[in-house]
């Protein structure tokens, strides 16, 4: 079982701005509930997989071609 231990949100959390967080290299950690700046695929705090592409379609599309890969 998942469970947040706190470090997230005072050691790791680095706050980038409020437009566009997944633009700016940050993923989300569904479990803590945060946005991280963090190079790795698991969370430092719960060691869940972070979240990494946005899931609606407008969103998608931007980031696709911010990244020059086709999406269908």
């Amino acid at each position: 079982m998942l469970v947040c231990k706190g470090y997230c949100k005072t050691k790791y959390k680095e706050f980038l701005g409020d437009l566009s967080l997944k633009y700016n290299g940050q993923k989300r950690c569904g479990v803590c509930d945060v946005y991280l700046k963090w190079n790795g695929i698991k969370c430092p705090c719960c060691k869940s997989i972070l979240h990494v592409r946005p899931r609606h379609s407008r969103a998608k599309t931007k980031y696709y071609e911010r990244e020059s890969v086709q999406w269908i």
